[in-house]
C-alpha cells in the first residue's frame, strides 16, 4: 500500500516524497509530474488552455491508478477539491497530511522560483488564503495522521513519517 501525501501547496509534499522513497527505496510518484508527463505540457498551460475542472479528472484518474501501488504519492494541492478523490483518499490508511499556516505556505510558495503553480499565479495572498481555508476541512477530513511542517526540515518531517506510518 502506498503512503499518500497531501496538503496545500508549499507544504513540502514533493521533497519530502522524493527522501521518504530514496529512504524506504520505495517508488516515488509524484503525480502533478505524471499529469505534466501524460499531458505532454505544463500543468500551468494546460490550466489556461483546458481549464482546472478537466485538470482535475486526470488528477483523478492517476491516483486511481497508482494508489495502490506500494510507493510514495505526492498529490497536488488541490488533489482534495474532487470528490472522486477525497472518497479514495478517505478509503487509504497511509495518507500523511503535510499541514503548515498560512504565512510559512505563502513565504515558501513566493521563495520557489522553480515550481510554477498555476493558483498561485493568479491569485493574490488573500485569494490564495480563502483556498487555503476551503480546502483545510478536505484535508483534515483525508487524513490518516497529520504532521505540522512548519518548523521542520524534510528531513525531520521524514523521520515522522517513518515513526507514525506501518510499512
Amino acid at each position: 500500500m502506498a503512503i499518500i501525501l497531501i496538503g496545500f501547496m508549499g507544504a513540502g509534499k514533493t521533497s519530502v516524497g522524493k527522501l521518504l522513497g530514496k529512504k524506504t527505496e520505495k517508488n516515488f510518484i509524484d503525480l502533478d509530474y505524471e499529469i505534466s508527463k501524460r499531458l505532454q505540457m505544463p500543468i500551468s498551460e494546460f490550466f489556461v488552455e483546458y481549464g482546472e475542472e478537466k485538470f482535475r479528472e486526470i488528477e483523478h484518474e492517476l491516483l486511481l491508478e497508482y494508489h495502490q501501488s506500494s510507493g510514495v504519492i505526492s498529490t497536488g494541492g488541490g488533489c482534495i477539491e474532487t470528490v472522486a478523490c477525497r472518497e479514495l483518499l478517505k478509503q487509504q490508511t497511509q495518507v500523511i497530511y503535510l499541514q503548515a499556516e498560512f504565512n510559512t505556505l505563502w513565504n515558501r510558495i513566493i521563495d520557489d522560483q522553480l515550481n510554477i503553480r498555476p493558483l498561485a499565479q493568479s491569485n493574490e495572498s488573500k485569494d490564495l488564503k480563502r483556498i487555503y481555508q476551503k480546502r483545510l476541512e478536505f484535508y483534515e477530513d483525508c487524513a490518516a495522521h497529520t504532521i505540522a511542517t512548519d518548523h521542520l526540515t524534510t528531513e525531520d518531517v521524514v523521520k515522522q513519517i517513518l515513526q507514525t506510518i506501518d510499512w
